[in-house]
């Protein structure tokens, strides 16, 4: 029979697996985005970067970690693994906290965008370039409205087989159906809700940490008491017994 009861054990398993399977995600997203866009780490910045891998390997290895600590039902690696889990719980509240600020000072960034700052974005090339393989997938035109382009509307622009087409006008260059919805309040709302769920994750698992803390320290305790506590029944069993001689 095991030091750990069998229900904790299991409930501690499946908590560890969430840990596991989402430094697994993220480690196949990084690679994936990698691959897809090679300039992504010089684009976010080296430091950022290479945080998001040490994280992401940090949650795998500490899923691995506890896994291992509640086979072999050790106390020091429980320990150990108690130790990384605050170190986690701690680091998810924060980021939780600063996203939630990101999330905001965004919001209020979005609601106080002006024309002029617009024209400023519309005057860099990369701008120009992202919005244009933007609008095909979100079905929009322009960042506020098709007249962002000027004279000549791009190709990416042409409304077909939507209920968001209308009609070119005639003193444009472009196709003769656009778009007629803007792109900046969808992209304002798909940051939104990027940002909201992130949110959420980080704080959920700020709770299965907490959880995974408290399921450690209380096999902790139960593999404590298994042993005999800090070990003075286990040297009481093991001292010398005397034979009592009757008549003495």
């Amino acid at each position: 029979m095991g030091k750990i009861n069998g229900c904790l054990k299991c409930v501690f398993f499946l908590l560890n697996a969430m840990f596991g399977i989402f430094g697994g995600l993220m480690i196949f997203g990084l690679v994936k985005a990698q691959a897809v866009e090679p300039q992504l780490p010089s684009a976010v910045g080296p430091w950022l970067w290479a945080g998001l891998w040490v994280f992401s390997l940090g949650m795998l290895m500490v899923s691995i970690l506890g896994e291992t600590a509640a086979t072999t039902e050790k106390t020091a690696m429980l320990k150990v693994f108690a130790g990384l889990v605050v170190a986690v719980m701690i680091i998810m509240m924060i980021l939780g906290i600063v996203m939630a600020s990101y999330r905001n000072k965004v919001k209020v960034s979005f609601e106080n965008i002006s024309p002029d700052i617009v024209g400023e974005m519309m005057a860099e090339n990369n701008i120009r370039e992202i919005l244009n393989d933007a609008q095909g997938p979100l079905q929009c035109c322009g960042f506020m409205s098709y007249q962002d382009w000027g004279n000549s509307i791009p190709g990416s622009c042409k409304c077909s087989e939507s209920t968001f087409c209308t009609n070119r006008p005639g003193n444009l260059d472009g196709p003769a159906i656009i778009y007629s919805r803007p792109c900046f309040p969808i992209a304002s709302d798909l940051l939104d809700l990027a940002l909201t769920v992130s949110m959420g994750v980080l704080f959920g698992f700020a709770v299965t940490a907490l959880l995974c803390l408290k399921a450690s320290l209380l096999m902790i305790r139960q593999v404590r008491r298994h042993n005999g506590g800090r070990g003075g029944q286990a040297i009481a069993m093991t001292a010398p017994g005397y034979k009592l001689t009757p008549g003495i």
